[in-house]
């Protein structure tokens, strides 16, 4: 590893990230920092605009497809308005491409952000929903509505070296992986990352709560305090019940009332911006979707600014797809076809884009 690079790399997210908390970026820069995935631009010998490219698998129409997630996007003050955060993302999308991702997300660090990453074909896709609620705090020692213990204690990876009250890694990783597989259109973590998200709870004195009934898992929730209110960050039951001891828990634990569970957009009520998207490969994608949707039937011609192999006019037919190489009369944009692929606000799409599936994509517990 290049030592000198991820030291200045690191430099640049103290000056770029300069309120967050210096116990998360070295927890950064040794858990998810890699030099393969470190993409930056170097002037006057020193790295002034940088970003990671973090691989996650994604659940699509029950296959599974490749995410390259850009975090840690920073361009050094001096350097900027020199264009170089955008040399920067057109390098990385052509890197994840080489990577076999078919899409890009990110998550801006401000509203203002969206915005700016349109520019290089960046569409919202990734909405959640809130619900906020004040919940009364009861004796720990009461019993829970649910008959569940709800457990609040660190996973272990080497079950010979637990201690009491540990729980067991793969046994929740498992329940964990189990649940998030089940949602269509979601960013999915592997093991290690699961247990990144699991260290940085514990470095920040937060919680995962886990409900068992015997020794089975029925719940879990990932509970944060930000601001004097707690944020569960996502959250999974067997049952109404489950749910509610949880969140229970979270105000015991905290000592606080004021809970914001955030939970996959549900149709019908407010949702919030959270992420955004691009399409790296194109064929491959609207291949899966063929598949998965043979009844669909549909001709749209692509044209794509940055990459160029996405170019060319699709046809979806019986369960296949056939690309040529031409452009035809029904030309779509990228950042269209992004949010046809993701069933994202249909309903505001070009009419022929309507017959794409409405869909709630969702990713949660991304370190942002």
């Amino acid at each position: 590893m290049d030592n000198n690079i991820k030291n200045q790399t690191k430099t640049l997210w103290d000056t770029c990230f300069s309120e967050e908390d210096k116990r998360f970026v070295d927890f950064y820069f040794e858990k998810r920092y890699n030099e393969q995935d470190n993409i930056h631009i170097e002037k006057d010998g020193k790295v002034v605009s940088a970003m990671q490219l973090i691989s996650y698998p994604f659940s699509y129409y029950g296959k599974t497809i490749g995410c390259s997630y850009f975090s840690g996007c920073c361009t050094d003050p001096d350097y900027r308005s020199q264009g170089l955060m955008n040399d920067l993302i057109i390098k990385a999308l052509n890197q994840a491409k080489n990577n076999g991702a078919c899409f890009a997300a990110l998550i801006p660090a401000s509203e203002s952000l969206f915005n700016y990453y349109e520019g290089t074909n960046f569409i919202p896709t990734f909405d959640y929903s809130k619900i906020r609620i004040k919940r009364q705090q009861t004796d720990n020692g009461q019993q829970t509505a649910s008959g569940c213990q709800i457990i609040s204690h660190r996973v272990s990876k080497s079950p010979s070296l637990q201690e009491d009250g540990e729980l067991d890694f793969y046994q929740v990783y498992e329940y964990f992986n189990t649940k998030m597989r089940a949602r269509n259109c979601c960013v999915q973590h592997d093991e290690y990352d699961f247990s990144v998200i699991t260290e940085d709870l514990e470095l920040f004195d937060n919680h995962l709560l886990v409900a068992k009934y015997g020794e089975d898992i029925c719940g879990l929730a990932f509970c944060y305090l930000r601001n004097g209110e707690i944020f569960i960050k996502d959250v999974f039951a067997e049952s109404t019940a489950i749910f509610s001891d949880l969140i229970t828990a979270a105000a015991n634990i905290f000592d606080n009332e004021t809970i914001n569970i955030i939970i996959p957009p549900v149709p019908g009520q407010k949702t919030h911006k959270l992420g955004m998207a691009r399409i790296i490969d194109a064929e491959t994608m609207l291949r899966i979707y063929a598949m998965t949707h043979p009844k669909m039937k549909i001709e749209i011609s692509i044209v794509d600014p940055i990459i160029t192999q996405n170019n060319g006019t699709y046809y979806i037919s019986n369960g296949e797809l056939d690309k040529r190489n031409s452009i035809g009369a029904n030309v779509v944009d990228i950042e269209q076809l992004t949010q046809a692929l993701f069933g994202y606000n249909i309903e505001n799409l070009p009419e022929k884009l309507q017959a794409f599936n409405k869909q709630a994509a969702f990713m949660s517990l991304m370190l942002d």
